[in-house]
This record gives structure tokens, C-alpha cells and sequence, in this order.
């Protein structure tokens, strides 16, 4: 029996959000419609941009619209982000420190994973940390665990098509990591932040992520989705 897991970040009024210069999304009611006569029901997203909620990005968003490099996420074609072979890394669940300082993840955690061998070329991975659960905090960004280099490493060399967290910051920005450019000359696909991986139990599953069809854009916001049997 199949079961479904939303791994999706509910957008709404007061959710983490990149600092300025990124808009903060505020929902609204349309204004009656003066040219229709009942009354219509309609909602504006203010401040909302490519990288709101959990979003899917390509290797545009290090290169640039015009790369040649690259690619846009409209041209990603529907086989390589629909029902995509899956590894749940979950690390467990994480908590934030007393002093506000981050968490470097390390090649041991993952490699601590009772699933880490079960990784194929090819796979997308998601690293879940249980920090979907502080998605209304203030705190959300600046005090989430992040990636060491070589912990990306260990996830640049498995040969991923998709790689994911439960994570909004994958850098330390205080004190760069710089693994960015090997990850996207990899030409891996970015998904995230998400939630609910800690509910992932089985060694391998399956993974949709859906973002909104718009041109000329390296990301959107996406709907995704883990099926585990």
C-alpha cells in the first residue's frame, strides 16, 4: 500500500522569509469586482517571488537567465521531477542552540544513516533534520544547521539529480563553507526547504516536486510530494 507524504511548506502571512532586499508574502482579499454582479472571491499574494516556500531550482539561478551553461526551470522536462527514485537522509531531529550558533552537518551523520548505502546515481536525496517544525520561527534562518563542505561533497559525489533539505540556508554565511559552485556545475536540481521528512521511513521511496510554470525564471515555488510503499 502506497502512502503519501507532503514534504510541502504551507505559504502564508508571517512564514520565514529571506531577508531584504525579498519581499515578505502577505495574503489578501481581492476588491469587489466592479464588472461582475455577485460577489467574487479571489486572493492577492504580495510579496511573493521564485524563492517563497519550498521552491525548485535550476543551476540558472548560479549562472544567470542567459547563461549557456544553464538552463531555465521551464525547459526541466516532467521525467526528471515526477515519481524520481528517492533517499531520505534523516538525521533526527535536530534542535536549536542555546547560544544561536549553527550546526555544521557532517560526512559521519549521513554516512551514519542506516539508508546511505541504499543511495543509487541518480537519486534525489533529501536530508531531513526536523527543522520543518520551526518554519514560523523568526529563528528559522539564521540558526538552522548548515552543510560543511565536506558533507556536500559526500552528496555532490553520489551523483544525485535532485538534491533537497528540510534546510532554507545550506551555507554558513558568517564563514562561507563555498561548495556552491561544484553544486551547481554538477547540474543538480535544488529542492526545499521542506517539511515532514521525519516522517520518511522507508529506505527508498519516490519523489514529485511540481513547481508553477513561469518563464524566464531559475526557480518557483513547488508542490512536492514523497510516495513511500
Amino acid at each position: 500500500m502506497q502512502k503519501y507524504i507532503d514534504v510541502t511548506g504551507l505559504i502564508q502571512d508571517g512564514m520565514w522569509n529571506y531577508e531584504p532586499p525579498f519581499p515578505s508574502i502577505s495574503i489578501k482579499p481581492l476588491p469587489p469586482v466592479p464588472w461582475v454582479e455577485q460577489p467574487v472571491y479571489c486572493e492577492i499574494f504580495e510579496g511573493m517571488h521564485s524563492q517563497t516556500g519550498t521552491y525548485l531550482e535550476t543551476p540558472a539561478h548560479f549562472y544567470g537567465m542567459d547563461s549557456e551553461e544553464s538552463y531555465l526551470l521551464a525547459d526541466v522536462e516532467l521525467e526528471r521531477i515526477m515519481d524520481v527514485p528517492c533517499v531520505v537522509l534523516n538525521l533526527g531531529l535536530l534542535e536549536k542552540s542555546p547560544d544561536g550558533s549553527r550546526h555544521g552537518i557532517t560526512v559521519n551523520e549521513l554516512e551514519s544513516c542506516l539508508n546511505a548505502k541504499d543511495i543509487c546515481e541518480g537519486d534525489a536525496i533529501l536530508v531531513g533534520t526536523g527543522w520543518g517544525r520551526y518554519w514560523m520561527d523568526p529563528d528559522y534562518l539564521n540558526t538552522s544547521p548548515y552543510f560543511t563542505k565536506a558533507a556536500m561533497d559526500w552528496l555532490i559525489s553520489k551523483k544525485p539529480s535532485i538534491l533537497g533539505s528540510d534546510l532554507g540556508r545550506w551555507e554558513n554565511l558568517d564563514k562561507p563553507e563555498g561548495f556552491f559552485p561544484d553544486f551547481y556545475a554538477a547540474d543538480i536540481l535544488m529542492v526545499g526547504p521542506l517539511v515532514n521528512l521525519e516522517k520518511v521511513t522507508s529506505h527508498r521511496c519516490r519523489l514529485t516536486a511540481l513547481p508553477l510554470n513561469i518563464a524566464r525564471t531559475s526557480c518557483a515555488p513547488a508542490r512536492v510530494v514523497i510516495i513511500q510503499e
